[in-house]
């Protein structure tokens, strides 16, 4: 794994000088005559809240008197929540499918339109599920670009003929010539054997990883591995968790089949990503083990109408979505954590809010709130020491201050999060990055 190619880089400074206004600084908030959901609440609270120092310093039903330095922001009723978490984001995934072996300027341009839409529509955080080199990540808490904060997994770790694989049948294996193990445009590794999942994970982690990323069974939008083959052997496995869990930190794999999952959790896996071809049995291992299974609603809810899918994708998409009501119905007959995730990659970045939209089939409002704030904040911290951003997701005093103004009620109508216009004010770290009141 290299360091950031210095073009991508080129154009990354290029596009920070030609962003929108960046975010207002300040030391001191106070957000008055709000309605508060916290994370967890069933019912919001009115209430106002202080911020200094990009920390949450009080929340209070009683008026709080306004230190001299703040900038008061009059909430006039609309909802204050948390800032909003993907913990299934693909920011550096967003080149249309028939660009997505270009130039690699070209994913520094997508990835930078994907990171602004993000902020814009409240999201204050991702967990890069694969893909975004951790210099990204930096550009953005340096400033050089708007975006969420980003927790990056740096490449997909992919066996040969693995879900991460994106060699054409002609393309030689890198194992067995002297090309590069790099694929899909440099955001995928070939890795076969111990060795070289160790080395993998850690050259990773070396470049800033906060999580691992590995492809764990077959996927939808790679061409050469059905969707029933398990991917990687279970040495590799363990070999991936264990450099993981030297670090502090630990893999997540995509994966749809319960056998998959069962090797995957079995060997140390923390966090299943799709998972939908699951049945009873694993579903009760998986809480057996503590494990997140991380699943999209949205996507996979209209994943088979996508005009760019050829006949072999849409039938691996067939195959894998019928199988989305019984997967949901498991994570809530055992109470998996599942948090939020989008997975929306190739340019279909702008319909993140449609997951709020979605998982409202399968839960009520509030629940869906605290899964994209408090639950996927849970999940976020699994990163351990390498979370160096502190605890957020909740509004809480002492918490870092990640906060949305909605223009309504989401408790009454989460469709309203479908749509940016209606999240109206957006704070990051205590830091004012958006304000259309």
């Amino acid at each position: 794994m290299t360091s950031m190619p210095r073009s991508l880089l080129h154009s990354l400074l290029l596009l920070a000088l030609l962003a929108l206004p960046v975010a207002v600084h300040a030391d001191t908030f106070l957000i008055e005559n709000v309605r508060i959901f916290d994370g967890f609440s069933e019912e919001l609270s009115d209430g106002n809240v202080l911020v200094i120092d990009g920390i949450i310093a009080g929340v209070s039903a009683d008026p709080i008197e306004a230190p001299g330095n703040a900038v008061i922001i009059e909430g006039m009723g609309r909802t204050l929540a948390p800032g909003f978490i993907d913990i299934h984001a693909h920011l550096s995934l967003q080149e249309p499918w028939d660009w997505i072996r270009s130039d690699l300027t070209l994913a520094g341009a997508m990835f930078a339109q994907a990171a602004d839409y993000y902020l814009n529509a409240g999201f204050t955080t991702v967990r890069d599920a694969g893909g975004t080199h951790p210099d990204l990540a930096r550009a953005v808490d340096a400033g050089l670009l708007r975006g969420p904060r980003i927790f990056p997994a740096g490449h997909f770790i992919s066996q040969t003929s693995g879900h991460g694989d994106a060699r054409m049948r002609h393309e030689p294996n890198p194992y067995l010539s002297d090309t590069s193990p790099f694929t899909l445009g440099n955001r995928s590794v070939i890795a076969d054997g111990v060795d070289a999942h160790l080395s993998a994970v850690r050259e990773n982690l070396k470049n800033g990883a906060t999580q691992i990323k590995i492809q764990g069974g077959g996927g939808v939008n790679s061409e050469y591995d059905p969707i029933h083959t398990l991917q990687p052997s279970p040495a590799e496995i363990q070999a991936a968790v264990q450099a993981a869990s030297d670090w502090d930190t630990y893999v997540l794999a995509h994966a749809y089949t319960a056998p998959a999952i069962q090797r995957l959790v079995e060997n140390g896996v923390r966090s299943i990503e799709h998972g939908l071809l699951i049945d009873d049995e694993t579903a009760q291992l998986v809480k057996e083990y503590d494990v997140v299974i991380s699943t999209q609603v949205a996507l996979f809810g209209s994943a088979d109408e996508d005009p760019t899918m050829d006949e072999n994708r849409r039938a691996k998409s067939a195959m894998v979505r019928q199988g989305l009501d019984n997967l949901i119905r498991l994570i809530q007959k055992y109470d998996i954590t599942t948090g939020f995730g989008t997975d929306f990659a190739m340019g279909e970045y702008p319909r993140i809010g449609e997951e709020f939209t979605a998982r409202a089939a399968y839960w009520t409002p509030a629940q869906i709130m605290h899964q994209a704030t408090a639950e996927s904040a849970e999940v976020i911290r699994m990163s351990g020491k390498l979370n160096t951003y502190g605890d957020f997701g909740e509004i809480r005093e002492g918490w870092v201050a990640d906060l949305v103004l909605i223009d309504g009620d989401p408790l009454e109508d989460i469709t309203l999060l479908e749509f940016p216009d209606n999240i109206v004010w957006v704070m990051k770290a205590g830091e004012v990055f958006k304000d259309e009141r």
